[in-house]
């Protein structure tokens, strides 16, 4: 099979607004030890913007692995042509992914923008530009999926593949890579068993629940680690408590004043400690 061309996308005007951006931010005063509600806007709205970046970049080292593995496979051993399979049909999988989260990302930092009372006028033309550079990876990835599918007969039994990919790993990987989360207020969670009331003597320690010894987890939604890189809460950012463990430094919360997201910097970290997450909401 002929090698999949990955073209290395550029951003051209969206970059020149992307820094002016970050010049806004690093003009507000550094004095100041709580962030202004302009500021926080700002802010929220670059960590997004950096998710997205980031995402785009993922996509970008994956089309290179997939061209990679694509190239000469007819001349590999049958046992290596269903190996080389299994990893091309990964990482379709993970771009797939990504470009969702993506999308959802951009379209969640247009919504936060518009209606902000602090909102950004150059941001909206940068927001464009993330979403046609998005259509234009869409398209690249679409010609990849096609490309993928004209692999010879040997690999063609294994890659009956991007339609039946799910099936594949939730069979094979499903104890790797599931992860669980809920989030609730503090009365939701105790009624469902997740936390538990502490008596007034545990209050002197800063806190008003803790998680129960044993919770049934069938009350968690189900996802997938590696897919799942943000979370979207339609609350405030202050009202959100993240009650489990997870690494500091491989998660950041981000929000507007109606809605927050959680966005998860590197999967394997913020799993570690714990791979239940509960969050209060209130």
């Amino acid at each position: 099979m002929d090698s999949v061309a990955v073209r290395d996308s550029r951003f051209g005007g969206a970059g020149v607004v992307f820094i002016a951006l970050l010049l806004l931010l690093s003009s507000c005063s550094l004095e100041k030890q709580k962030l202004d509600p302009q500021q926080q806007h700002v802010e929220s709205m670059m960590a997004i913007l950096a998710q997205v970046q980031k995402n785009l970049g993922r996509i970008q080292q994956k089309e290179a692995v997939v061209e990679r593995l694509s190239s000469g496979i007819e001349g590999k051993e049958s046992q290596n042509i269903e190996r080389v399979g299994k990893d091309i049909a990964a990482s379709i999988r993970f771009i797939d992914s990504t470009l969702v989260a993506s999308k959802n990302l951009v379209k969640k930092l247009e919504e936060e923008n518009k209606s902000s009372s602090y909102r950004v006028e150059s941001l909206d033309r940068l927001v464009s530009e993330l979403q046609l550079a998005i259509n234009t990876k869409d398209g690249e990835v679409n010609a990849l999926k096609g490309n993928v599918q004209k692999l010879n007969k040997q690999l063609s039994s294994l890659m009956a593949t991007v339609d039946v990919l799910d099936e594949y790993i939730q069979d094979q990987e499903v104890q790797l890579y599931t992860v669980y989360y809920i989030a609730g207020t503090f009365d939701e969670l105790v009624s469902k068993g997740i936390l538990v009331p502490i008596n007034p003597l545990e209050k002197f320690f800063g806190s008003d629940y803790r998680l129960a010894s044993d919770f049934n987890v069938k009350l968690f939604k189900k996802v997938d680690m590696v897919e799942t890189r943000d979370l979207f809460f339609d609350k405030p950012l202050k009202s959100l408590k993240i009650v489990t463990p997870h690494t500091t430094g491989s998660y950041e919360l981000v929000g507007g004043k109606t809605s927050s997201l959680l966005l998860i910097r590197d999967e394997n970290a913020f799993w570690q400690k714990s791979r239940c997450l509960v969050i209060v909401t209130e």
